[in-house]
């Protein structure tokens, strides 16, 4: 499940352009006003499964229909959108409880009014579908170099993402119900019309609290287990969900 916040910005705001931490800390001070022990469990342990820690969140980018970058900051001229997702009930219970309380966000030096919170629709999930980000998918693995453990971004051509993908969905499957799914296929490829009418350019490379993470901005063919798609839906796809990437729409 997601829900769709819509803000006011009045005459505008200006955030710097690697905002997620801001917004990931909205998330955990809106959690802990409600509960601050979940909160804290959350935020210093989370969800297990295969010797793995999983926050089984993610949240949108800002969205607006006027935006403009310059430099290091962007510049939000009209209404705000943001969208957070998770499969766990009691996070969102939580979360929206402090939401509807306050009915503002503070992001950095700017409190915005929340015009309106809503639920979306959930989705059919089909065997095959083709999903939009929402923010950038990000997936990472440990490879050699020099003779070092080095952590390495996985690109749109590399041969091992899609593997890695399913691997994480399934770890995810597991930390929150427990479980493997029965059907744990899964093939996951990103479009390769949209890359090359962006000439290649879908990487995007986030600044989050001093640490450079390379994600991927594009739409994606993937198909295989029902319980899997959903999974990376409510969750995200890849890693680092709970810092803000990974989340799509259909």
């Amino acid at each position: 499940m997601r829900i769709q916040i819509v803000a006011d910005v009045g005459d505008g705001i200006i955030l710097p352009i690697n905002y997620n931490y801001q917004l990931a800390g909205i998330i955990y001070r809106f959690l802990a006003k409600s509960d601050p022990e979940y909160a804290s469990f959350l935020h210093n342990e989370g969800y297990a499964a295969a010797e793995k820690r999983f926050k089984l969140f993610t949240f949108s980018q800002l969205m607006a229909e006027r935006r403009r970058v310059s430099g290091a900051n962007i510049h939000f001229g009209s209404t705000l959108t943001w969208y957070i997702s998770s499969p766990v009930e009691r996070f969102l219970s939580h979360f929206a409880d402090t939401l509807l309380t306050e009915g503002r966000l503070s992001i950095g030096e700017h409190e915005l009014r929340v015009r309106d919170v809503t639920v979306p629709r959930i989705p059919r999930f089909r065997s095959e579908m083709h999903l939009r980000c929402l923010s950038p998918i990000v997936m990472s693995t440990a490879r050699e170099r020099n003779g070092k453990q080095t952590m390495h971004y996985c690109l749109p051509d590399d041969p091992v993402l899609s593997e890695l993908i399913r691997q994480n969905l399934i770890r995810k499957h597991q930390a929150i119900y427990g479980h493997n799914p029965k059907n744990d296929a899964l093939t996951f490829r990103f479009d390769e019309n949209y890359i090359a009418r962006r000439n290649g350019r879908v990487t995007r490379l986030v600044d989050y609290k001093g640490i450079k993470i390379k994600g991927i901005m594009c739409p994606f063919h993937v198909s295989g287990s029902l319980a899997l798609i959903q999974t990376g839906y409510e969750c995200g796809f890849g890693d680092k969900n709970s810092a803000g990437f990974g989340m799509v729409e259909v």
